[in-house]
């Protein structure tokens, strides 16, 4: 019994055994963090890597040519930048940041323009898309890097942990934001494209016209009611100046309500595709659009009616899958439930929010759209992990309470 814990020998053994893991169980620890968070970033920036392949792929095949110059000016983009105006004295602030939005589109514009010069209209919007979406990913790996360096600069154990504990998540927005820039560039619809969808839908016939950038107008009849249906330009990837087309609607009729249809995030545990009602403008723009829509109601004294179709950020930015594209039919019926509460004879403005990439301007454009069912990713789960679960599910089924038995009535 020489290393029996009642030994000198066993204790000075677990003494030592203690002292090792108590000084290097942080630094493997630490090492292993460090290893995850060096896999991710490399993880993200291929997904750059990607996606600045595809712009130039997709740039080549709808009229320009794959040359080291077009690379060269793709990769240029994915560092561009916005500056926020100043903001301390608010007075005037909107107009700013819409001057600085609508230059940043002109020069989105400019350089799909450059790579890809015979393009038609459509793709030198979805190409604009897949520039940004493509910013998007670099921004997320710029700074996941930024961090993995800053940690193993430091040896900072507490913020690798902070960052480690967020992993998951970003690697679930960075994956989806790769899934929307290759739904992009292959021109179908994106989660967020369920507004514009919905308008599509209420728009029978060709009869459209132009009222503001990128945004066009259908006038139609529903149950005794005149409906204007407001959508972005599509199929090209645009979200137009719904702003501005509101305004101008609102100045030249009085409209009796104002509906405004768009993506929201949902909750953990919501239903995707969920339609709720709400009052307000539903539209998530940095602030210029919806202020606009929201001035032109104010001064009209015009109600404004919000339809939010519930999702998650990584399915508003991944392929429009068709749990979420089902709640058209819902959408569609809570809205002209709501025209129909309208006086008769009266008029109604419905706006669809959203990128309309992959969807058309009419029902005729969108009633063949076929939308693919979201795969369910599996939990990957340990023997050990899956072991515990199990446990505990059947230690709770035993701590259960069991209903009483009823007596039998006697005869």
């Amino acid at each position: 019994m020489f290393f029996t814990e009642q030994s000198w020998a066993g204790q000075i053994v677990t003494m030592l055994f203690f002292l090792i893991l108590f000084i290097y169980g942080p630094k493997f620890y630490f090492y292993k963090i460090i290893n995850e968070l060096e896999e991710v970033a490399k993880l993200l920036e291929g997904y750059t890597a990607r996606s600045v392949d595809l712009i130039v792929d997709i740039s080549k095949k709808h009229g320009g040519t794959k040359s080291k110059e077009t690379k060269t000016t793709v990769e240029r983009a994915m560092d561009f930048f916005l500056i926020p105006p100043v903001d301390l004295d608010p007075y005037g602030i909107l107009n700013k940041v819409e001057h600085l939005i609508d230059k940043t589109e002109d020069r989105f514009l400019d350089i799909a323009k450059k790579i890809a010069p015979k393009s038609d209209e459509v793709w030198q919007g979805n190409i604009v898309s897949l520039v940004k979406g493509g910013i998007g990913l670099n921004n997320i790996a710029k700074i996941v890097r930024h961090y993995v360096e800053f940690v193993k600069k430091t040896n900072n154990i507490q913020m690798a942990m902070l960052i480690h504990m967020n992993l998951v998540m970003i690697k679930k927005i960075a994956k989806a934001q790769m899934d929307g820039v290759e739904t992009i560039s292959k021109g179908k619809p994106i989660g967020d494209g369920i507004g514009p969808l919905v308008a599509a839908n209420l728009i029978k016939g060709d009869r459209t016209e132009e009222i503001a950038k990128d945004v066009i107008s259908h006038k139609t009849d529903i149950d005794g009611r005149t409906v204007f249906v407001l959508k972005a330009k599509g199929p090209g990837a645009t979200l137009g100046k719904l702003g501005d087309a509101v305004k101008k609607i609102a100045r030249e009729n009085k409209l009796t309500k104002i509906i405004t249809i768009d993506a929201s995030l949902k909750l953990e545990g919501e239903r995707t595709g969920k339609v709720s009602e709400g009052i307000g403008a539903a539209i998530g723009d940095p602030g210029p659009e919806k202020a606009k829509i929201e001035d032109a109601a104010l001064k009209n004294n015009i109600p404004l009616e919000a339809y939010a179709i519930r999702m998650s950020i990584e399915e508003a930015i991944s392929p429009l899958a068709s749990d979420i594209g089902d709640s058209v039919k819902d959408a569609i019926e809570m809205v002209e439930e709501s025209i129909r509460r309208a006086p008769e004879g009266s008029t109604v403005l419905v706006v669809g929010v959203g990128n309309t990439c992959g969807i058309g301007n009419n029902y005729d454009s969108v009633k063949g759209i076929r939308l693919p069912k979201r795969k369910k990713e599996k939990e990957k789960v340990s023997m050990v992990d899956e072991m515990i679960k199990k446990f505990v599910r059947e230690s709770a089924k035993k701590q259960r309470p069991q209903k009483p038995k009823q007596k039998k009535e006697a005869q």
